[in-house]
């Protein structure tokens, strides 16, 4: 069963947020079935909350503008995985959260290592919150696997009590290299997945819809998958447990879809932030 928490946080005024969306995916911000969109940026919508609680962050928010909060300190979601077709907006996914906790959070309360296949399109939150990065690598790098291996020990010394502190995010942008990698170093990874959130230790993964069909045995170790725009709406309901759901009619890079309890939830990501 797929379940992330809701925090239910009551809501002060809003500021209102003037934005423009893309012509191709919406119109008048109504996506194609016919619910209006909610238009908001990022840094204004957590500013009209009463404070989040630490190492707590925002994935985006529903049809009702209610948050949609990932507490750092419950481990019940399980390692996650976002999956999308190309361009599907898995990134904006990602620097949603990211920039919620570093908004709400000092580095001493959050730590990132990031292993991608594109590093360029993270260089700014690189350059701008160095503080917060304990790696930062290719995906094809030595430094990757020593990414990998460095988490895995660290949630070893925490089951013996030791090493204890911030919450860590291991967030790997793109999977086409990990199936390869040394042994060791799947077999570290496939462990992390099991056991680093129960020590606050997340692993993060972002898949094309094309390799999660490929990887269907890694992708069954997520407990948490998160569904973006996908044109195979059948491979979509196949991953995400849910078969209702049509991955084709969302709003590419906007819409999200995730399985809380035994229902369909959609969040919707900022504008801008």
């Amino acid at each position: 069963m797929i379940s992330l928490p809701i925090v239910d946080i009551p809501v002060q005024t809003r500021e209102t947020i003037s934005v423009d969306f893309p012509k191709t995916s919406t119109q008048n911000g109504v996506n194609p079935s016919g619910y209006r969109i909610p238009e908001y940026n990022l840094r204004g919508y957590l500013n009209s909350l009463l404070p989040l609680p630490l190492r707590t962050g925002l994935l985006g928010i529903d049809l009702n503008e209610n948050p949609f909060l990932f507490d750092l300190m419950n481990p019940k979601p399980g390692a996650i995985l976002i999956v999308s077709d190309r361009d599907g907006g898995k990134m904006r996914l990602v620097k949603t959260l990211l920039y919620s906790l570093i908004f709400a959070n000092p580095p001493y309360e959050i730590q990132v290592s990031l292993v991608s296949a594109r590093t360029s399109q993270w260089k700014y939150e690189f350059d701008h919150f160095n503080a917060y990065f304990s790696h930062f690598t290719n995906n094809y790098d030595h430094p990757a696997a020593k990414a990998i291996l460095d988490e895995a020990d660290r949630v070893e010394s925490r089951q013996h009590g030791r090493n204890e502190g911030e919450c860590r995010l291991l967030i790997l942008d793109g999977f086409d290299t990990l199936p390869y990698m040394d042994f060791d170093v799947r077999l570290n990874f496939e462990w992390l997945l099991q056991e680093g959130p129960f020590y606050e230790v997340w692993p993060i993964v972002m898949m094309d819809s094309r390799t999660a069909a490929e990887e269907k045995k890694w992708v069954e170790k997520f407990k948490t998958r998160i569904i973006g725009r996908m044109k195979d709406a059948r491979l979509a309901a196949s991953l995400s447990n849910l078969p209702e759901l049509n991955s084709s009619s969302m709003m590419n890079g906007k819409e999200f879809a995730v399985r809380v309890g035994n229902r369909e939830h959609h969040f919707y990501l900022p504008d801008s932030i």
